[in-house]
């Protein structure tokens, strides 16, 4: 299965909990129902169990994750500073912001 084109994506990797999950919620409240967020959490952190709780609590659906050493460019909005082949894993989810 390949990964939906996200509307936003966001590189978290370095941002401790709880305020990865807090840029997160900031990041989908500007989206519209059904836009998708991109985002990405350091693999060896707890995040990648809390964020897709504490998102599934929102309302919102995480509806693809993988783990990956350098993301693919996906949607119109790829930061200029989006990480590279040389940076640390991560985790990636894509939520669907809810209806």
């Amino acid at each position: 299965m390949n990964p939906p084109t996200p509307k936003q994506t966001l590189d978290l990797r370095t941002t401790k909990c709880p305020l990865n999950f807090v840029k997160t919620k900031l990041a989908l409240e500007k989206l519209a129902a059904g836009d998708i967020l991109e985002i990405w959490i350091d693999a060896q952190s707890q995040s990648t169990l809390n964020i897709p709780n504490s998102i599934a609590q929102e309302g919102h659906i995480v509806i693809f994750t993988d783990t990956l050493s350098a993301p693919e460019p996906t949607g119109a909005d790829v930061p200029a500073d989006a990480p590279t082949a040389s940076e640390p894993k991560g985790q990636r989810l894509f939520i669907q912001k809810k209806s």
